[in-house]
């Protein structure tokens, strides 16, 4: 019988996990910034339209690099058919299980909260009917499945909003307080989940943290090759997570 740890094992050969903040890495996503600035551009801009609306911390689980297996696997699960389909849904579902049943509580006490009430994902603007990333927090992923809801849906027309962060993207469920686990796939610039989480602010959550699968980079763009040749130096680990860069998991 298949495992989270067997389903998940051979991931630990391809994932790389983010730097640390500091010089030329972004505080907040983990990507590439301009020496001298504490974030990179597209984090500066979310900041700078959604003020406290943005997330209390994002926590990638690994770098997604373009090209490499888990920028591809990510792109599969969404996009392939049939068993090879099925094979990737259940290999990154188990990535996010495991990484959460190992790390979550890092987040947490990071938000300096006593835990997330409710776990949910944002949803595509593409038009998609059923995001696969909703069914498996809802429904494969057991350290989530039991918190999930559906709060978030886009706005009319939020595909039309481009690429910017804009906190009339999303509408969300009213919340009193609950803190919040947002789960996306992918962050490339991050303005969706941004967004999402600006929404649920708005609601009335407390805390809201993103936890992402994938930081995806491109290694031709600008000094990123440079960037991930440092964050390759350390092999992964899966006791490891983002906020607490030494073995605790």
């Amino acid at each position: 019988m298949a495992t989270v740890v067997g389903l998940s094992a051979r991931y630990a050969n391809f994932l790389v996990h983010p730097l640390l903040p500091g010089p030329g890495v972004c505080q907040v996503c983990r990507g590439p910034a301009k020496l001298g600035y504490p974030t990179c551009w597209p984090c500066h801009e979310a900041a700078r339209h959604l003020g406290t609306g943005v997330a209390d911390t994002v926590v990638p689980v690994s770098l997604a690099l373009k090209g490499e297996q888990f920028a591809n696997e990510l792109w599969r699960y969404k996009n392939a058919a049939g068993p090879q389909q099925q094979f990737f849904r259940m290999g990154l579902a188990a990535v996010l299980w495991r990484f959460l049943a190992l790390h979550e509580r890092c987040i947490s006490t990071h938000c300096a909260v006593s835990g997330f009430h409710t776990v949910t994902t944002v949803p595509s603007t593409s038009g998609r009917r059923e995001h696969p990333l909703r069914a498996m927090v809802a429904e494969a992923v057991g350290v989530t499945r039991g918190r999930h809801r559906d709060l978030l849906r886009p706005v009319p027309r939020a595909a039309d909003l481009g690429r910017a962060a804009s906190s009339g993207r999303y509408a969300s469920t009213a919340l009193w307080g609950e803190n919040v686990l947002l789960i996306d796939d992918t962050w490339t610039t991050g303005s969706h989940a941004q967004s999402a989480a600006a929404a649920l602010k708005a609601a009335g959550a407390g805390s809201v943290a993103i936890v992402v699968l994938g930081r995806h980079l491109n290694t031709d763009y600008g000094n990123t090759a440079h960037h991930v040749e440092q964050a390759k130096l350390r092999r992964f680990s899966w006791g490891v997570c983002s906020l607490l860069p030494w073995e605790h998991g």
